[in-house]
């Protein structure tokens, strides 16, 4: 299964995990049959949904037979019975999945796809998606990781001369956030605007 999260297996994964469960479990329990019948079937499972993993890798049409396929519910507001049928999805259940995307007007909904793992992937009409800042013709610089200037009570010289940020300046910093000894502070990071996020350490 790779480095695949558990969020996102596919029903083929999960089956091949029961099974694997199913064989180990009468590696131990089954006193009646032979034990290398149990040892090979573990050795060889493994090694075909891996074959099977690599296949699904090269081949579109074994991925789409193995791990399934999106499947349109929802197109321009309107539930699609048929494919809810086939998957054995009720409106209950897509209700559900809909609240967990905080969508709860289905009118709102331009598409909707549920994905092979379960997973339900929205993109909602034009007048109901967040507006932007390019929609808005805003200029807005990149974002850029915040870096750490303090780490348990130790700032940290190399990062804060890399952002061209002196000790000084993070001193006058600390003392705007009514901070004086830069002991007490347990994190400290400066984001690409030069704003300090602090944790101080707790108290004793």
């Amino acid at each position: 299964m790779g480095k695949k999260e558990m969020g996102k297996l596919t029903y083929s994964n999960m089956a091949s995990a029961a099974a694997l469960g199913s064989l180990a479990s009468g590696l131990m329990t089954d006193t009646n049959n032979n034990p290398i019948y149990y040892i090979i079937a573990l050795i060889a499972f493994p090694l075909l949904t891996y074959i099977i993993g690599i296949i699904s890798l090269k081949s579109p049409y074994a991925r789409k037979v193995f791990e399934g396929e999106p499947t349109l519910v929802i197109s321009h507001g309107k539930i699609l019975e048929k494919n809810l049928k086939h998957m054995r999805l009720s409106t209950d259940n897509l209700m559900q999945k809909l609240r967990s995307k905080k969508v709860f007007n289905i009118s709102d909904v331009e598409f909707a796809f549920m994905e092979p793992e379960g997973k339900i992937s929205i993109l909602l009409d034009s007048k109901n998606q967040p507006v932007t800042p390019k929609d808005l013709n805003i200029f807005v610089n990149k974002s850029e990781l915040p870096i750490t200037v303090i780490k348990e009570g130790t700032i940290i010289e190399k990062n804060l001369y890399s952002k061209n940020f002196t000790k000084d300046w993070l001193e006058t910093q600390l003392k705007t956030n009514n901070i004086s000894n830069v002991s007490d502070v347990f994190l400290c990071q400066v984001d690409s605007s030069g704003s300090l996020y602090v944790d101080l350490k707790d108290s004793k």
